[in-house]
């Protein structure tokens, strides 16, 4: 009896620890972030699930797509977005970000990027998210128009990129003009 009983625990533990896991990268989609415009702020802010302050580890994952465009390879990028304050939302603190680049890095003033930002570069940010269907991800809404880096306590607009009436903010003015849409 105490084999049988030895022998079906061993079973059980075999089982239980040792089944194949589908790799994390599989995860990632194989398709591109389709980015879309935001018409205004107002579509901005009612596009996102999320508004968030905070900062961007280092990618930590990605997956090589079956495209390629000016001399380089399209590539889904995950990045770590830790959330310091939610302005619209509430959610954990760590989002895990989504987005497609080119590798290698075209030039910064390639207009290819807008179409394809890659990862976020370290740094303060306050990103309008939204999730990536299907996924445990999400994307920045409006592509670069959804990234306001923060400097010295006031939000940035990307120039050509982000909306002005945001430039020059402080977070608490930015929360109080998103809560009027």
């Amino acid at each position: 009896m105490k084999v049988w009983s030895k022998f079906f625990i061993c079973i059980y533990l075999l089982f239980t620890f040792h089944l194949p896991v589908e790799a994390h990268n599989n995860a990632i989609p194989k398709q591109a972030v389709n980015i879309k415009r935001a018409a205004n702020i107002k579509d901005l802010v009612s596009g996102s699930v999320f508004i968030a302050y905070g900062w961007f580890d280092t990618s930590h994952q990605k997956r090589p797509l079956d495209k390629s465009v000016q001399g380089g390879q399209l590539v889904n990028f995950v990045q770590s977005f830790h959330v310091d304050k939610y302005l619209k939302g509430n959610g954990g603190k760590i989002i895990n970000v989504l987005s497609t680049g080119i590798e290698p890095l075209p030039a910064p003033l390639n207009p290819i990027n807008k179409v394809y930002p890659g990862p976020m570069a370290e740094g303060r940010y306050v990103c309008f998210l939204k999730p990536v269907l299907g996924t445990e991800f999400y994307t920045i809404v409006g592509g670069w128009q959804g990234v306001y880096p923060v400097y010295e306590g006031k939000i940035i607009s990307l120039e050509g990129e982000g909306f002005s009436e945001f430039n020059q903010l402080t977070l608490r003015q930015l929360e109080a003009k998103i809560k009027s849409y």
